[in-house]
């Protein structure tokens, strides 16, 4: 993998600003897995670091569902420069954090690679496809000592 820009950070949440060093930890783990990915999208993707209330609206607006939820993905057209935008929600994400006993910053960089992988054509629809998506996730957060978010499962 090239050194060019994997994602573009932009955090409107001030949840988020005070999470130390999230983007750069969000850009090394995309980094990390972009490096295991056959034929990823060229340029660099939009990672939003944003609230409950605006994934909220997103999810009722692009999805149906009237709530928030902790990632969303959102794919350019492959005539675009660039492989699309995902947004992550600080609220929902650091309750799922202390919930789950781990640091936020690890849970953004699992979520935003999550959401990097879907941009690039992955998804979880089906069980070989969600092993196969899981599998990268695993692989590229443990390059950078992230557990694994699916530990439970294992």
């Amino acid at each position: 993998m090239s050194d060019e820009p994997v994602a573009e950070i932009v955090i409107d949440h001030p949840g988020w600003d005070a999470v130390s060093g999230v983007g750069a930890r969000c850009l090394e783990a995309i980094r990390e897995a972009l490096a295991l990915v056959d034929d990823a999208r060229p340029g660099p993707a939009v990672i939003l670091l944003t609230s409950d209330a605006t994934l909220h609206s997103l999810n009722q607006r692009f999805r149906g569902k009237d709530r928030p939820t902790n990632v969303l993905s959102f794919p350019a057209p492959e005539s675009e420069a660039y492989p699309g935008d995902v947004a992550l929600a600080f609220e929902t994400c650091q309750g799922e954090a202390a919930a789950r006993g781990i640091a936020l910053i690890d849970h953004a960089a699992h979520l935003a690679v999550h959401g990097v992988l879907h941009l690039n054509g992955f998804d979880h629809k089906e069980e070989a496809d969600a092993e196969e998506m899981e599998a990268l996730e695993v692989a590229a957060l443990a390059r950078l000592g992230i557990a694994s978010p699916y530990r439970e499962n294992e």
